[in-house]
């Protein structure tokens, strides 16, 4: 039984990916999410299932004042409920493993503590895409939750599991350095999205205009300000080169201020909302190369779905992104300055530059993210009890 509690969005893909894998490798699988799921397309061995009262997660992400207040209290109630559905569906079924995804908030880590507790021996199994739960409703916080109630309860959390999955070596290395009392880590990977998306046939690299995107939740973590001033210094090389965002806005960014930095730059097209995946192909198909200026990073969803458009690469050069980022054949990896941004979004631009990288980042998709191998690693740590 695999539980995501958002039912959109990449967590609830990457969840839908997962067990879509599982059941294919002949398991029987629940995924267990919110209503009108995304994704729920006809799998042997797979029932996707949708008793939890959630919400789609870029829902009124921009509410403000009072009614942001209380649509949080709401959603904190209904996070209540859908744990205890969640609590008495493992109990109902007794499944042999019971994986869950990221623990946003304090209430997530302590509930998987008592259904670690209540459900034995089911396996419990978190997927930890970023050990420490990223921050993207505050503009005054850090990028990552570090408060003591968060952390205590966080490594409780991992320390119930059974086996704590990562998405490559470098999580493992931080997990393991922040957490050091986790019983079991192991690495599963990160599939591709060819499965799931259309399957038109998107053009090269080469065929778009020199355009750049930025596709995904826009968030703080992520650093638009610093892709902004990247930009900026590469239309003065580039007079016709475009930027493109596209994503739910989170509360943690000044749209405003986004806005308006982005209109004095010029050729600036922002496109604030999530992105329905079937619209996913014409997008990247649109654009030559795809930014990720992050300020810091464990392995990100949206670099595995460049690479099955066939798109490369620009990466600051921060956190896990050299796990995925093979620097000069599947994009470029760049400090985190103006400058250096510039500079490799101006080298990937050149048409042959973008055809080559983007026909490796094809082949990385297809030979290296499978989600059949994701599967099988996952499996051998499921029975290395």
């Amino acid at each position: 039984m695999l539980v995501e509690f958002l039912p959109s969005g990449g967590m609830y893909q990457f969840s839908y990916q997962f067990a879509a894998a599982l059941a294919k490798a002949g398991h029987r699988v629940q995924l267990i999410t919110g209503p009108e799921p995304e994704l729920a397309a006809k799998v042997d061995g797979l029932e996707v299932r949708s008793p939890l009262p959630t919400w789609h997660p870029n829902a009124d992400a921009r509410s403000v004042g009072l009614p942001r207040r209380l649509r949080r209290v709401w959603r904190a109630f209904l996070l209540l409920e859908s744990w205890r559905r969640v609590l008495r569906e493992l109990r109902r079924e007794r499944p042999d493993v019971a994986q869950f995804g990221e623990l946003r908030y304090p209430l997530d880590s302590a509930a998987l503590l008592v259904a670690a507790r209540l459900t034995r021996p089911t396996a419990v199994v978190d997927v930890a895409h970023n050990p420490l739960p990223y921050d993207v409703t505050s503009k005054s916080q850090s990028v990552q939750k570090g408060g003591r109630l968060t952390r205590r309860l966080l490594a409780r959390a991992y320390e119930a599991c059974s086996v704590v999955l990562v998405l490559g070596d470098g999580p493992k290395r931080d997990l393991v350095r922040e957490f050091p009392t986790v019983r079991r880590v192991a690495v599963c990977g990160h599939g591709d999205y060819s499965e799931v998306l259309s399957s038109v046939e998107v053009p090269p690299p080469s065929a778009a205009s020199p355009s750049a995107l930025l596709f995904g939740a826009w968030t703080k973590y992520k650093n638009i300000p610093l892709l902004l001033d990247a930009f900026e210094r590469l239309r003065r090389i580039l007079p016709d080169a475009r930027l493109t965002l596209a994503g739910p806005v989170m509360p943690d960014v000044d749209l405003a201020a986004i806005s308006a930095r982005a209109g004095a730059i010029g050729h600036v097209d922002l496109r604030p909302g999530y992105v329905p995946m079937a619209e996913l192909p014409r997008l990247f198909g649109a654009h030559r190369v795809v930014m990720f200026t992050y300020e810091t990073v464990n392995i990100s969803g949206s670099v595995h779905m460049a690479y099955t458009f066939g798109r490369p690469v620009v990466a600051t050069r921060v956190g896990s992104m050299a796990d995925i980022v093979t620097d000069g054949v599947t994009g470029l990896l760049a400090d985190p300055d103006p400058e250096s941004v510039a500079s490799a979004m101006e080298r990937l631009l050149n048409p042959a530059t973008a055809d080559r990288m983007g026909a490796n980042a094809a082949r990385h998709a297809e030979q290296q993210s499978s989600w059949s191998s994701v599967a099988a690693r996952a499996v051998a740590a499921y029975l290395d009890r």
